[in-house]
């Protein structure tokens, strides 16, 4: 099967994608926890930029919110459907038809915050490159908030084992086609992308146990499954489908070397996220 790279794939996924991703109840819950999540850390009616917006459910959940939102995908049918969701709404979001890979050729600057959710990180070649021109566009102490595939996971490698199934390779299906996502682990990508400008506040695991399937096959057990999941999650970061990393624009100057092992509880003194 083909390997399709590029926006051609998201284009004709954009009309089904938010009523396929209600269908996946971990996806609904990790939603959840990423605003909880964003909520916490970036300021009130702060501006704010998805890096990955897709058709808009995180950028209208902050726009929503009071948050200056600039929306930016390399999907065109994506921005489309965002488009008419927003106007849906009667909110205000700056969108456009940019890959990420291309944020030097945005107009706007010092935002507050950054997010990339749902494996648009995963698919972006160049994240040196995207990380140095987040240091042009982000305010010192503004945070990027990352939500990405994992390169290993825990309830996978065990369906995969009794299936007698090699590991995960990192080619996703998107709608019809194949797209190559590249697979982290979160200490390394922060480690060698992203260390030199921004500290790590947060680093946790979602989905290492609640696996969809699981979840619809026995759904009395999904409240318990969840919170085990995120006890887990800040125990073993890098054993989820998906992992957060939290991180913070150093002020010019003040890098010094921060090892994973110093921050506390892996949260970096910030909360644990909740349910």
């Amino acid at each position: 099967m083909a390997v399709t790279l590029g926006a051609n794939a998201y284009d004709a996924l954009a009309p089904d994608y938010d009523a396929q991703l209600a269908q996946n109840p971990v996806a609904v819950w990790m939603r959840a926890i990423l605003w909880e999540h964003f909520v916490s850390v970036f300021p009130p009616r702060g501006r704010i930029l998805d890096l990955t917006a897709g058709t808009g459910a995180d950028a209208c959940f902050l726009a929503a919110r009071g948050f200056r939102v600039t929306a930016l995908d390399a999907s065109a049918g994506m921005i489309v459907e965002l488009e008419k969701n927003a106007t849906r709404r009667g909110l205000q979001i700056d969108a456009r038809v940019l890959a990420a890979e291309h944020l030097s050729e945005l107009d706007v600057r010092d935002f507050d915050g950054v997010i990339s959710t749902f494996a648009g990180l995963n698919t972006i070649e160049n994240l040196p490159t995207l990380a140095r021109e987040l240091t042009t566009c982000v305010r010192p102490r503004g945070r990027v908030i990352v939500h990405a595939l994992g390169e290993f996971c825990l309830w996978e490698s065990v369906a995969n084992l009794l299936r007698h199934r090699g590991r995960r390779d990192g080619t996703m299906r998107v709608g019809a086609a194949s797209v190559a996502h590249r697979l982290y682990n979160p200490y390394t990508l922060w480690r060698d992308t992203f260390a030199p400008n921004f500290e790590l506040r947060q680093v946790y695991g979602l989905s290492l146990i609640v696996a969809p399937a699981l979840v619809k096959r026995v759904p009395t057990l999904a409240p318990a499954l969840f919170r085990a999941d995120l006890v887990l999650g800040n125990l073993f970061p890098a054993a989820g489908d998906f992992f957060v990393l939290d991180l913070e624009r150093r002020d010019e100057g003040s890098y010094t070397e921060q090892r994973p092992d110093e921050l506390c509880g892996s949260n970096g003194g910030d909360e644990t996220r909740q349910v």
